[in-house]
Formats: structure tokens, C-alpha cells, sequence
């Protein structure tokens, strides 16, 4: 079998596809910032739902693992811990994915109830609001990387990709990170403006986004959840090279 001929999504080589990639797994954004008079904001989106809900209700978790497990439950907030403790499995994959009856796997609700009987001291949460973060995602088949940036762009906050101004003399900004799911990730993300007057729309997805605002360094900053600090560590850089004039 010529395994040349496989491309693999996520890292872009060829030689295997996404399930036997060894490089962490990759998503591809855009940071984005304008000029509000003199103050530099950055465009950030809120999570419908936060990761660690997500991740629950997929099953994404070995139900014996109670490391692996209190990880992804601390990701979520007061109101999705008390969903998990009130409303049966159907009730909340249906209104996870906005359908009514939706087919699931049988296997992630047996573990879903088992937690609950077994494990309600692991629902200790503190988060008010799912997490903050720049628009990104995942490469299409033979995508590039700054197509993939600019297209999960358009579709995650509304706007048009022709009211970005990419920057050039930069190379993109990298996290790397281990997930609560104990596996490796990498976000890409390429830095582009926009400018004041084109920066109003309210039009972001629906389906994926709970919202969508406009943060100086300083609100973003309380808006990062604590263990992100690759995160803000990204954008503290950023900002110090945006106020000291060294990209154009």
C-alpha cells in the first residue's frame, strides 16, 4: 500500500492521515485588533458551551480515569454542572447540537449516568461563563494554513476576510499546550487589523458562539481563564510589540 498518497488534515504531510498524526493536534486563527481612538482592542469570541462540557458530553473521557475526568469538569461553568445534574443525557445532547432526538452513542450515556451515581464530588466548578479566545479552527482537506485562519475567521465571527489587513514583517503566534484530555494541541494564529470603522458588526455564528466583543489588553486579560497562560502570554507579547511600533 502506497501511503504517500494519504494526506494528513492536521499536520499537512503526507505520508498517514489525522488518527496517526504524531504532531500535536492543530487549529488555525486569525488575533485580530483595531485601533478605538488611541486604545489597541482585540477581537475575541466566547464559547457557546465551554470545552470541558463539550468533551463530556462526547464521551471524550475514560469514566476510570478520575484525573483525566476532574480535568475536563473543573473546565465547566455553575450553570452546565447544574444542567449535568438535572436534565437526562438525551435532554442535553439535543440541545447541544439544536436538534430534537438526535442519535448518540448508547456507551457515552451508560458513562454519563455512571459519573453521576458514582462521582458527584468531581463537580466542583467556578466558572461563571465559558472560555474567551480568538477566532480558530481546523484545516479542510488540502487547506493552508492561512486559508483555514481566514476561512474559520469569516464563518466563527461574521466579518468579511477583506477587512483584514495581515501583517507582514510577523511570523504567526503559537500555544502549545496539553488539553484536559491529556492531549497535546498547537494554535496557530496569524495577526491581522481591522480597521474602527469596519469593526461594528454583531453577525458571529450562532450555532458555535455565545458572543463576540472587542477587549483592551487589560479586559482581556480578566477574561483569560487562569490556566491559559499561553494565551495571555500571546497577547501580552503582541501588545508590547503594537504599542512600541515594531510591526506594520
Amino acid at each position: 500500500m502506497d501511503t504517500q498518497k494519504y494526506l494528513c488534515n492536521n499536520c499537512g504531510n503526507f505520508g498517514h492521515l489525522f488518527y496517526n498524526c504524531r504532531k500535536p493536534i492543530t487549529s488555525f486563527g486569525i488575533v485580530c485588533y483595531r485601533y478605538n481612538e488611541s486604545r489597541i482592542e482585540y477581537l475575541f469570541v466566547q464559547r457557546k458551551d465551554s470545552l470541558g462540557y463539550v468533551d463530556f458530553l462526547r464521551g471524550k473521557y475514560n469514566e476510570k480515569n478520575l484525573f483525566q475526568l476532574k480535568n475536563i469538569i473543573k473546565e465547566m461553568t455553575i450553570q452546565e454542572r447544574d444542567n449535568i445534574l438535572n436534565h437526562t443525557y438525551s435532554e442535553l445532547w439535543d440541545k447541544l447540537w439544536n436538534k430534537i432526538n438526535d442519535k448518540y452513542d448508547l456507551k457515552n450515556e451508560e458513562k454519563y449516568n455512571f459519573i453521576k451515581r458514582n462521582h458527584l464530588e468531581l463537580f466542583d466548578v467556578k466558572w461563571e461563563e465559558p472560555e474567551w479566545g480568538f477566532p480558530k479552527g481546523r484545516r479542510n482537506y488540502k487547506e493552508k494554513d492561512l486559508e483555514c485562519a481566514l476561512r474559520e475567521f469569516e464563518e466563527e465571527t461574521g466579518y468579511s476576510k477583506k477587512t483584514l489587513t495581515l501583517i507582514k514583517n510577523l511570523n504567526p503566534y503559537e500555544e502549545l499546550f496539553t488539553g484536559s484530555n491529556l492531549k497535546s494541541y498547537k494554535h496557530k494564529y496569524f495577526i491581522a487589523m481591522m480597521k474602527y470603522e469596519d469593526s461594528h458588526s454583531l453577525n458571529y455564528q450562532r450555532s458555535e458562539i455565545g458572543d463576540m466583543k472587542w477587549f483592551s489588553l487589560e479586559e482581556a486579560l480578566e477574561r483569560i481563564r487562569d490556566y491559559n497562560i499561553e494565551k495571555k502570554e500571546l497577547l501580552i507579547s503582541l501588545d508590547h510589540l503594537l504599542k512600541n511600533n515594531i510591526i506594520y
